[in-house]
């Protein structure tokens, strides 16, 4: 049976290397891997987004369909609305995929104006939107992909909320999630060279960055900050805050690609704006750690915000961003 129509996939729950994993990822990059439409890609980049998000029930790495169809839906409607690109080369039936039709018919039938971000949109209309992709994608790309890895990366059941990673797997794509998403975009850019006139090309790796979830405002983190850390003071210099306070990622936001209430400090403006995309120095993860571990959450909004959050995880991604290159802000306490 074809990969996209599988209706479940058994997880492969064999010892596996990165070798083996690198071989299957580069299959999905390259032209042997069969692809009518971009969608493989955009699953790829949703699961790397998605990987903060990741609940570990039963030893097992569970990411929820709708947490990666949220993105997925979100990145592809920049692409194809604001940007206008086409995903699917012609099949002698359309010129278009159903993912595309979705999204073209929500703008219409919703009277939504061009050039409105996804995110914008009121919460109702962004679930129904949401509903529609995801029910598409889990007829056809959940398996399509699975089958084109092998089952060593996840396994899914159609009648179930969500996929399961390989414990190797999950380790594997947060060691290596920016060289990933190097390659993946470089491939989707490729794929879709072949299906969009030049007019519509250029700055084609831009369009494809900035079509996924971008920065959002984070002044509600602010007082949630000061209510739940009794954060007064920076968190990097230790000076009392008693102007501006600027909400920093302590793991830079182009790294995780989330806003997690566990990753945010206060900051004077100046520690902020030199840290910048930066990693703060070592000595200030187990600092962190402390903190996130003995926090009482007070608020639904803060719980919520922690659900996915471990302990040792902060320590993890500091140095999966490290070895990624980012580099470390110095302050006069180093």
């Amino acid at each position: 049976m074809a990969g996209w129509d599988l209706k479940k996939g058994e997880l492969q729950l064999v010892p596996i290397r990165d070798d083996q994993l690198w071989a299957r990822f580069n299959f999905v990059f390259s032209d042997a891997s069969a692809k009518r439409n971009s969608y493989k890609f955009g699953l790829i980049k949703s699961i790397l987004d998605n990987l903060l998000n990741c609940t570990i029930e039963d030893d097992k790495f569970v990411l929820f369909y709708h947490d990666i169809f949220a993105k997925f839906t979100e990145c592809y409607w920049n692409l194809v609305l604001k940007y206008h690109l086409r995903q699917m080369r012609p099949d002698g039936k359309s010129q278009y995929s159903k993912i595309e039709q979705i999204l073209w018919q929500a703008q219409i039938d919703f009277q939504i104006p061009e050039q409105i971000p996804f995110n914008s949109l009121n919460a109702i209309l962004q679930e129904t939107i949401i509903a529609q992709v995801q029910r598409e994608c889990r007829k056809y790309v959940i398996g399509a992909l699975y089958s084109d890895l092998e089952g060593i990366v996840y396994g899914f059941d159609k009648k179930e909320k969500y996929l399961v990673l390989h414990p190797t797997a999950y380790q594997f794509l947060m060691k290596y999630k920016m060289e990933l998403e190097r390659l993946n975009y470089y491939a989707w850019a490729k794929f879709l060279e072949t299906v969009n006139d030049d007019s519509l090309l250029v700055r084609l790796l831009n369009k494809l960055e900035l079509a996924s979830p971008q920065r959002k405002n984070l002044d509600i983190y602010r007082q949630v900050l000061y209510q739940e850390f009794e954060a007064h003071y920076c968190f990097y210099c230790g000076k009392k805050l008693t102007g501006t306070s600027h909400v920093d990622h302590f793991i830079p936001w182009s790294f995780v690609k989330e806003d997690k209430l566990w990753n945010f400090v206060l900051s004077c403006p100046s520690c902020n704006n030199g840290k910048s995309n930066k990693l703060p120095a070592r000595m200030f993860v187990e600092v962190m750690e402390e903190r996130n571990s003995h926090v009482v959450l007070r608020s639904d909004f803060s719980r919520n915000q922690f659900a996915s959050y471990r302990q040792g995880l902060i320590s993890h991604l500091w140095q999966y961003a490290r070895n990624a290159g980012f580099q470390v802000y110095k302050t006069d306490l180093d």
